[in-house]
C-alpha cells in the first residue's frame, strides 16, 4: 500500500469517528430533552448529575428559607431545618447578616425547585448535623434532578465542599466552572464574585 492510500484511510477513518461522535451526542442530548444552546443544564455542565442513593429517604419540604437552606419533615419528624451539602448560596436579610447579591433571586430558584414538594433526600458519611444543628442533605427532586447541581448551573449557589461531607465535591466544582464560563445567575449579575 503506498503513502497516499494509507493517509486516504487514515482520514476516512478519522470521519467516521468524529460523525459517529456527533450523531451519539446529538442523541444523548435529544434523550434527555436538552439542547445545546441555551439555559446550562448540570448534566450538561460536567458529566452525568449523581444518582439516587440507594439509602435515600422521603422527605417534604415545608418551607425554603434561602438559597440553600429549607424547613422539611421526614421519617415522623417535622420542622426539620436542613442545609443543603456541597453549596453556598448568597444570604438573605436574617440574625444579623445583610442581604447579599443575588440572595433573594437564589432563595426563588430553591423555591422553584423544591418548595412544597415531596423530595428524595440522603446523609453523606461524616455526621448528619453542622455545627447550627442543621441535618445536612443531600437532595433530589421527585424526577430524579439532583437539587444542589441544579442550583449551581443556575448560578443560584456557588459550589462548597465542607469536609467530611465532599462525595458530590468534585461533580459541582465542575457545574461551577461550567456556570461562572457562561455568566449564569449571580456569575453575571455579581461583579465582586467575578
Amino acid at each position: 500500500m503506498n503513502s497516499w492510500s494509507s493517509h486516504a484511510s487514515g482520514v476516512r477513518c478519522v470521519v467516521v469517528i468524529t460523525a459517529v461522535g456527533l450523531v451519539l451526542t446529538g442523541c444523548s442530548r435529544a434523550s434527555t430533552g436538552q439542547s445545546g444552546s441555551g439555559a446550562t443544564s448540570s448534566r450538561w455542565a460536567s458529566g452525568s448529575s449523581p444518582n439516587i442513593p440507594a439509602g435515600a429517604f422521603p422527605a417534604r419540604v415545608i418551607r425554603v428559607v434561602d438559597g440553600d437552606t429549607f424547613i422539611a419533615s421526614a421519617s415522623g419528624r417535622r420542622d426539620i431545618r436542613v442545609r443543603l451539602i456541597g453549596v453556598n448560596a448568597p444570604e438573605v436579610a436574617h440574625e444579623g447578616q445583610s442581604t447579599q447579591c443575588y440572595g433573594p433571586e437564589a432563595t426563588e430558584v430553591l423555591q422553584r425547585l423544591i418548595g412544597g414538594s415531596s423530595v428524595l433526600a440522603a446523609y453523606q458519611s461524616g455526621g448528619e448535623r453542622d455545627k447550627y444543628g442543621r441535618d445536612l442533605w443531600d437532595v433530589w427532586s421527585s424526577g430524579g434532578s439532583f437539587i444542589q447541581g441544579e442550583l449551581v448551573a443556575q448560578g443560584a449557589a456557588r459550589a462548597r465542599s465542607y469536609r467530611p461531607q465532599t462525595e458530590f465535591a468534585g461533580y459541582l466544582t465542575g457545574v461551577e466552572g461550567q456556570a461562572r464560563s457562561d455568566r449564569v445567575g449571580l456569575w453575571g449579575q455579581c461583579p465582586a464574585v467575578r
